[in-house]
């Protein structure tokens, strides 16, 4: 221990104690010490004990991450990170990546993982790196990063791009499900003519709410109303306008602008809902949404990795490839901004005046 002048001593690092210091303790190899640790071996009762004695006596730890090193293993899971596609929106898109990061960092941590970042834009990255699965939320049927997993004989987890058998695990994160009850409570609250609010193209996830709407609208006969969020100013009240002039009744606002749109509707002394009713896409945190009263969507990508570990551990520990999906939660919440639904919009659970349908993993 060093002691300085009026000072407090300052203990000195403990050394790790080894499987060397435990065979040496209980007079064994540390071949035997291996057996008993693992429950493994012809080893007698009483020294398989003697052993586990000497383990506890001095606080041994086994170190897992060398023991998975030994086994072919790394413990470590690879996150593939996409540069933003909107250059306007280039704070808000950081925030939600950096959200499914640091819950990715959160889950791996509580299994004794580590995360590894691969750029989207380096896919050959992959090939260097020592990680059991990627995870690939944006990714798409083209990506390249795809077939060096393939070639690889990595699992992949993807968002809400189902994989060939054996090639990963895919998670359903709810935009579409809860996309479709939107419209569904739109229309089941007297809309007629349900117009669609979207960003600029590139994002996987807005290219989801698109599919659905025009889907939905190909189901009931009605020609689709879609407006575009202008990427160079976020100007919303253009996009408004060009929706009005259609004669819109209903709106589905995919993009996350509902709290912004709602003020930008009641500043064009738009009456919600009898002039337009309005549904908004809801990430993460609800809470403006909510105060402002306005009916919305909740998903949440960012739970995807707390699901997913426990399937994806076991998966990997019997040297498997997890293959089921994972199914996200999600919730449609009512508001002031769209009528009470006189019948069920969806089967499930209730939430304020209507009913709709809820993911449940």
């Amino acid at each position: 221990m060093t002691q300085h002048p009026d000072q407090t001593p300052i203990p000195l690092p403990r050394a790790r104690v080894t499987v060397k210091d435990v065979a040496a303790k209980a007079g064994v190899s540390t071949a035997a010490v291996s057996q008993a640790l693992n429950g493994r071996g012809a080893l007698s009762t009483e020294t398989r004990q003697r052993i586990l004695d000497a383990a506890s006596g001095l606080g041994y730890s086994p170190d897992r991450y060398a023991a998975a090193l030994r086994r072919g293993r790394t413990l470590s899971i690879g996150y593939v990170a996409s540069p933003p596609l909107d250059p306007v929106r280039e704070a808000a898109q950081a925030q939600y990546a950096m959200r499914q990061l640091s819950a990715l960092v959160d889950a791996a941590a509580a299994h004794q993982f580590t995360v590894t970042v691969i750029p989207s834009t380096r896919p050959e990255l992959l090939r260097s790196a020592r990680v059991e699965i990627v995870y690939a939320p944006d990714a798409r049927e083209s990506d390249p990063l795809l077939a060096i997993a393939a070639a690889q004989s990595i699992p992949v987890i993807t968002n809400d791009l189902p994989l060939p058998q054996n090639a990963g695990m895919w998670i359903r994160t709810g935009y579409e499900d809860a996309a479709t009850a939107a419209l569904d409570l739109l229309a089941a609250s007297g809309a007629t003519n349900i117009g669609l609010l979207t960003g600029e193209p590139g994002l996987p996830r807005l290219e989801i709410g698109e599919t659905v709407y025009a889907q939905w609208c190909a189901d009931r006969g009605q020609a689709p109303i879609v407006a575009r969020v202008d990427a160079s100013s976020l100007e919303l009240a253009g996009s408004i306008r060009e929706l009005l002039l259609h004669g819109v009744d209903g709106l589905f606002s995919f993009a996350p602008e509902g709290p912004r749109l709602f003020l930008d509707l009641t500043a064009l002394d738009v009456v919600l809902p009898r002039d337009l009713q309005l549904v908004a896409l809801c990430l993460h945190d609800c809470a403006l949404n909510r105060r402002l009263s306005v009916t919305h969507v909740c998903v949440h990508p960012e739970q995807a990795p707390e699901l997913l570990f426990p399937e994806l551990v076991a998966a990997l520990e019997s040297a498997s490839t997890p293959t089921s999906p994972v199914v996200l939660p999600w919730e449609l919440v009512g508001g002031s901004t769209t009528r009470s639904a006189p019948t069920s919009v969806r089967r499930g659970t209730t939430s304020e005046g209507f009913t709709a349908q809820a993911n449940v993993p």
